[in-house]
């Protein structure tokens, strides 16, 4: 796939490294700044937990019903230090669509924060598959016990203690993450990445892009969304902070950008077209940026010249890629003098593929398209 050494461990291991190398500096900033210690030590208590409790044979995959929180982190590295992929559920989606997701996923362990806690009952409604439930911001789950027998649930004094934890051996192939897109006919449609993928990817835009542990990154992206992968993996594989806005916070991410004092954007070009047409890219305004990242969207030119004003000290670049190309495949750096020139119908092109891919434009068949036709 590429000439770039895969490494062969597991996406956890950059974290890991990071607890051994930055152990008190902070890790998320969810509502208060966690620390790399703190979200390790939570995040091998999930993990040992899983583990020893969960029983019998089965595909590996812990699901994470959290949302924005601290708890989100810890859940997602603690399925993946168990040895299971992850399985992203948003309580901001129909539950009944969230339900459906957890069905398809064939998990057989799901982890859940206090925020969303009170759609539980009608996720597990008419739920056949017996789910170990872990409950890390609740004491008591004794009610819970008695309402779904079927389920087994664990709270936050009934976790395994963290120096218990050891790492198991987990296939550069073995799955890291399993997210739905919605598919060509409405429905969710299972899209599994694997560990060797994300790594490729990590190790290629840590070349690319110079990130430290100095940097702050945003995280704009639902868990849901592929992108969030980007954005996690990349601050913790260096030591980094990733700085998650509450829904609120998202509302006015100017604000959020220099409160966080972010060094590092990404989002979709509609949130910086939100903050263009409520005047929050006046020239000057984030300083403190070096990088910003868009993708998902087509990247108006006009929003370009506008954020590079607000932003005078950033790289600015439209990267594109399907989820089953995991994150991104594709990017394009802008130009403030040869920029211009290059854009169609006023979009910033999707740029060049990474090092070691090819791009090849196909016609309805399937077939390869000469220079300049139509595909």
């Amino acid at each position: 796939m590429t000439s770039r050494t895969i490494s062969t461990e597991a996406i956890w291991a950059g974290f890991s490294r990071s607890c051994e190398q930055f152990p008190y500096r902070p890790a998320v900033a969810a509502g208060r700044e966690v620390t790399y210690f703190e979200l390790g030590e939570r995040a091998k208590s999930l993990a040992v937990t899983i583990q020893t409790r969960l029983q019998g044979d089965g595909i590996p995959l812990t699901g994470v019903f959290a949302y924005r929180s601290e708890t989100a982190y810890a859940a997602v590295l603690g399925a993946l230090m168990a040895g299971h992929g992850y399985v992203p559920l948003n309580r901001t989606f129909p539950v009944d669509r969230t339900r459906l997701m957890l069905e398809r996923s064939m998990c057989r362990s799901l982890i859940v924060d206090a925020g969303s806690e009170p759609q539980l009952a009608g996720l597990l409604e008419g739920l056949e598959t017996p789910l170990l439930l872990l409950l890390p911001d609740r004491h008591s789950v004794t009610d819970l016990a008695m309402n779904f027998p079927r389920h087994r649930f664990l709270g936050s004094e009934e976790l395994s203690p963290a120096e218990e934890w050891r790492p198991v051996d987990v296939s550069p192939d073995s799955n890291a993450y399993l997210l739905f897109t919605s598919g060509s006919t409405g429905q969710p449609k299972g899209v599994m990445v694997s560990h060797a993928n994300v790594l490729h990817y990590v190790a290629y835009v840590m070349s690319r892009y110079g990130f430290t542990s100095n940097d702050r990154l945003s995280q704009t992206f639902d868990m849901t969304f592929d992108l969030s992968v980007h954005d996690m993996f990349v601050a913790w594989h260096c030591g980094a902070c990733l700085c998650c806005p509450t829904q609120k916070q998202l509302i006015k991410p100017g604000d959020f950008i220099n409160e966080a004092r972010l060094t590092a954007w990404f989002s979709v070009p509609s949130t910086a077209v939100f903050m263009r047409r409520f005047g929050v890219l006046k020239p000057g305004m984030y300083p403190e940026l070096r990088l910003s990242l868009f993708c998902g969207e087509a990247l108006p030119v006009e929003i370009v010249r506008d954020w590079r004003l607000a932003a005078p000290n950033s790289i600015i670049e439209n990267i594109y890629g399907p989820t089953e190309l995991t994150i991104a495949c594709t990017a394009y750096h802008w130009d403030d003098l040869s920029s211009p020139k290059e854009c169609e119908q006023g979009l910033v092109p999707i740029g060049e593929p990474f090092e070691g891919m090819e791009a090849v434009v196909l016609d309805e068949d399937l077939r390869p398209v000469t220079d300049g036709s139509p595909g």
